[in-house]
């Protein structure tokens, strides 16, 4: 049987966990800003580069994004002024259009995420396997803990 961990154990881990978090943010934040984006339009690129061909409609965004349908306009609007989508007609439907990340878009998300797991993975290349194998279990634990704390 596994030892319990004494309480002020689990605090400083779950302390260090909150400081990678911020930390990672913190990164993002500066690359988003380095782009000149805010953070809906990066959250918008970042969702669009988690979508089969890279494409979305705007309703998509308002619903990922929890903003109004003009506000979504008006990002769109300001993303294809900066060349980072393109507005597509939608097959059967003249009315209906789509956005999709356009090479640029792909090339600066691509380079962001790049550079942050290049940062992780060097850190990680530096423990044993069994550090490794001990952060996985941790980390799928406190993964399943947070995905059943809300109901869906």
């Amino acid at each position: 049987m596994t030892p319990r961990v004494a309480r002020h154990d689990a605090r400083r881990v779950l302390a260090m966990l909150r400081r990678y978090r911020v930390a990672e943010s913190d990164m993002l934040t500066r690359a988003r800003r380095s782009l000149g984006m805010s953070e809906n339009e990066f959250a918008a690129l970042r969702f669009l580069m988690q979508q089969r061909d890279h494409a979305a409609r705007p309703h998509a965004l308002i619903q990922h994004l929890g903003i109004s349908s003009a506000s979504v306009t008006a990002m769109i609007d300001k993303l294809e002024r900066t060349g980072r989508i393109v507005r597509h007609e939608v097959a059967g439907d003249r009315r209906a259009v789509s956005v999709t990340a356009t090479p640029l878009a792909k090339r600066e998300m691509r380079t962001t995420f790049e550079e942050l797991d290049e940062l992780m993975e060097a850190a990680v290349e530096r423990l044993s396997p069994s550090e490794i194998n001990h952060i996985e279990a941790f980390l799928e634990v406190v993964t399943d803990a947070v995905e059943g704390s809300i109901a869906a």
